[in-house]
This record gives C-alpha cells, sequence and structure tokens, in this order.
C-alpha cells in the first residue's frame, strides 16, 4: 500500500493496522456516528512504537461535530476516518489521506496544533483546511520536533 511505504520513510516505526472490525459500543445513534475514543484504544493497544488506524466510519469526539482523526499527544497510537475525505479523484482522496495520517502520527511525536495554514498540524475544521495545508511539518513544527527529538 503507498501509504505504508510513504509512513515508512517519513517516520521509520509507523505500524498501519489492518482494517480492524468497528467497535459495538462505538455507535452514537443519535448522532449516527462513532466515538474515536474507541478507535485510539485499539491503535494504542496494537503492537508497534507508533500506531496508525484507519476507518471508513464517521467519527467524533466529545465537543465537536467530527473529526477527521484523533491522537493521544506524546502517545504512540492514532486513527483517522475516510469518511469525510473522498473525492472523486483518486489523487485528492490520496492526498487527503497522507495529510491526515502524517498530522495525528505528528500529535503521537509530540506536537500540538500549528498556527500555519500550510503546516501538516494545523488543524482542519473543514475539507477546505485540510485541502489547503501541505503533508509535512512547516519549519517552525520540523524545529520543534528536533528540539524534542521526534523524529
Amino acid at each position: 500500500m503507498m501509504l505504508a511505504s510513504m509512513l515508512g520513510e517519513r517516520f521509520g516505526s509507523a505500524t498501519l493496522l489492518p482494517p480492524v472490525e468497528v467497535p459495538s459500543d462505538s455507535y452514537d445513534g443519535q448522532r449516527g456516528q462513532y466515538d474515536c475514543a474507541r478507535f485510539l484504544d485499539l491503535a494504542m493497544d496494537a503492537r508497534g512504537d507508533r500506531v496508525l488506524g484507519i476507518t471508513s466510519v464517521d467519527l467524533f469526539a466529545p465537543g465537536l461535530n467530527f473529526v477527521f482523526g484523533r491522537a493521544l499527544l506524546g502517545g504512540k497510537g492514532c486513527v483517522i476516518s475516510i469518511a469525510r475525505l473522498q473525492h472523486s479523484e483518486g489523487g485528492i482522496f490520496a492526498g487527503r489521506i497522507v495529510k491526515e495520517a502524517v498530522h495525528e502520527l505528528g500529535h503521537t511525536l509530540g506536537l500540538d496544533h500549528c498556527r500555519n495554514a500550510r503546516c501538516v498540524m494545523f488543524f482542519s475544521n473543514s475539507i477546505a483546511d485540510t485541502d489547503r495545508k501541505g503533508d509535512w511539518f512547516c519549519d517552525r513544527c520540523r524545529a520543534d520536533l528536533e528540539r524534542i527529538g521526534g523524529l
């Protein structure tokens, strides 16, 4: 898979989880969405130094309408959803997946959100935000990673 190869090149020890069954207790019928916390638990429990799970179901976190993904800051696991990343053009769809995967893995390395709208660590409040940002860390975030020994 292209994503697994790219993540391996950029992060070295990143592990992409195989498709997992959707946790039955994660669905919120009133919202029609799935609580990302249960998916994050699966990633945190998996083997590997840095673990990414991907799901096709729409995720939410308390206080937010939806999330493209979630990670525990400085933790080993993260998850992204492709539900809101879909696009008829394969290149755009693949680019969105890469951006959200790198963003969440950045959180596992200890990075918080960035104010630079072109940086991959910028918080995506909409798909337009994801499309606007790049797929790698800005100079400031790279400097932060060097300082904390993240890469």
